[in-house]
């Protein structure tokens, strides 16, 4: 993989696209009551990763802002890059929910009384074929609406990079249900690209 992509992000990717890797073998998903709670990205499957089609890069830059976005001091996050009075306040803060570019998507609500409403702000890359169009597919439970913006990338070369939105809308979720399990399926026919969407609460005690 080093030989092919000069990114460790991209590698990270490539490795734990969970299209590729969440399965016991090639017909069986992973399935469990916390689903990517218990499973994350499942086995490795290192012929698939070599051409993923599509990935989710990120920087270091990328990664300072999200810490800003969760609110760590700015002498730790300075002390942790190796800059010398570094000050969140210089930085922009990132769009999105979460803020930063993963390929997963989750949202944890603060009370059972929560509905679901976030914005997630994501960007690929291409890695596979010059001219490409990438169509999304969602699947998603009842009770959680997921929009993708827009719905379709079309790419003209390599490298070349599209953002888009998913939102996610929702009534609260019922007392006995602990979490809403969704899906972001990227495709052009040759490749596809997954991201697990999760929507989640842990039990009062």
């Amino acid at each position: 993989m080093t030989d092919l992509y000069n990114s460790w992000p991209i590698i990270k990717f490539s490795f734990s696209n969970p299209l590729f890797v969440s399965l016991y073998n090639s017909a069986t998903p992973i399935r469990d009551n916390l689903a990517e709670l218990a499973t994350g990205s499942g086995q490795i499957n290192p012929l698939r990763a070599v051409h993923p089609g599509l990935v989710y890069d990120i920087s270091m830059n990328s990664y300072i802002a999200f810490l800003c976005k969760q609110g760590y001091n700015s002498t730790n996050i300075g002390i942790l890059i190796g800059t010398k009075g570094f000050n969140c306040a210089t930085i922009k803060p990132p769009p999105g929910t979460d803020g930063i570019n993963y390929p997963s998507m989750h949202i944890q609500l603060e009370n059972t009384d929560s509905s679901i409403s976030a914005e997630f702000y994501r960007t690929v890359t291409n890695v596979g074929y010059g001219s490409s169009t990438y169509k999304a597919k969602v699947i998603a439970p009842k009770g959680l609406s997921v929009e993708v913006i827009p719905d379709t990338l079309h790419f003209n070369g390599l490298h070349q990079h599209h953002t888009f939105k998913v939102v996610l809308k929702g009534p609260p979720m019922s007392e006995e249900t602990m979490l809403l399990s969704a899906s972001l399926e990227w495709s052009d026919s040759r490749h596809s690209v997954r991201s697990p969407i999760l929507v989640f609460k842990f039990p009062s005690y």
